[in-house]
């Protein structure tokens, strides 16, 4: 039984009573895995009848909080298909779905082969008949891209915030700093995570690592690229550079209120606050 077809846009939002515990995400805003390891993978899944949930983008469900999300934290022990385990729990963090890492199983095409990756979903399930594979096809045209904070190196430092010039962070009623608007992220841009001193934000469909979420092995020399970025970004004097985009953004989004006819007071719009900096260590 195949849970989801491709176009979420056109998918009934009610849950299934029997909510699959392998999903497979496709990517299909970015080749982040060659397509033939995807179709081989998916071809396996169809040939063995195994349920399994698809899912289009788990990045553009994850920004918009895709009611169907919330059906894993419901399954006892959960596979998911998709890239690094770090930017996956992130993303599925982003969509407000706290798993246990524990009941938590995720195979990355990026470092596994699609053959090793058939094995482990196919050991110990039931042969069934092949299911109709769905058209996995992009939805509105919006590239889902935008940063991911991992929350267990983030220190809400703050620096992210005020550095973004589009609104896209902003700090929660608790005061930590949140993705609040995904969909002004700049597409392809992933400047406020090189300057991050804990290396602490990730951009899933992002070339390189650590900020596509792959491991962060050798710490002191990601801090030390860290320490370059922030001088070739913000020059000699941070402070200075980040109140200066702190006043961009504050133009900016005065224009975008204007431009469409809101009346939110500057003091009361994400991603205004306090300038904040921290020097890498």
């Amino acid at each position: 039984m195949l849970i989801a077809a491709a176009s979420s846009h056109n998918l009934s939002q009610e849950m299934s009573d029997e909510t699959p515990a392998i999903w497979y995400c496709h990517c299909a805003y970015r080749d982040a895995f060659p397509a033939g390891k995807r179709l081989e993978i998916l071809a396996a899944l169809q040939a063995a009848g195994v349920a399994f949930q698809a899912v289009p983008d788990l990045c553009e469900w994850a920004a918009r909080k895709d009611d169907r999300l919330k059906q894993l934290a419901q399954l006892p022990r959960l596979t998911i298909v998709a890239c690094y385990p770090r930017a996956v729990l992130g993303l599925l963090c982003a969509g407000d779905v706290l798993l246990d890492e524990k009941k938590v199983t995720v195979l990355n095409p990026l470092a596994q082969t699609a053959a090793e990756i058939v094995g482990q979903l196919l050991e110990g399930s039931a042969a069934s008949k092949p299911v109709e594979l769905p058209a996995l096809e992009k939805g509105n045209g919006w590239v889902p891209w935008f940063p991911v904070i991992d929350y267990g190196r983030c220190v809400n430092c703050r620096q992210c915030l005020s550095f973004c010039l589009f609104g896209v962070y902003a700090a929660s009623p608790e005061g930590r700093v949140e993705v609040r608007n995904p969909h002004n992220c700049k597409t392809y841009c992933p400047a406020c995570a090189r300057i991050c001193p804990e290396i602490a934000i990730m951009f899933p469909k992002h070339a390189e690592g650590p900020i596509n979420g792959a491991p962060i092995v050798q710490e002191e020399i990601e801090r030390a690229k860290v320490k370059v970025n922030v001088e070739q970004l913000l020059g000699s004097d941070p402070y200075g550079a980040l109140t200066d985009r702190r006043k961009r953004a504050r133009l900016l989004l005065l224009k975008k209120q204007s431009e469409t006819a809101l009346v939110t007071p500057p003091s009361m719009s994400p991603g205004l606050v306090d300038l904040q900096f921290k020097k890498p260590e």
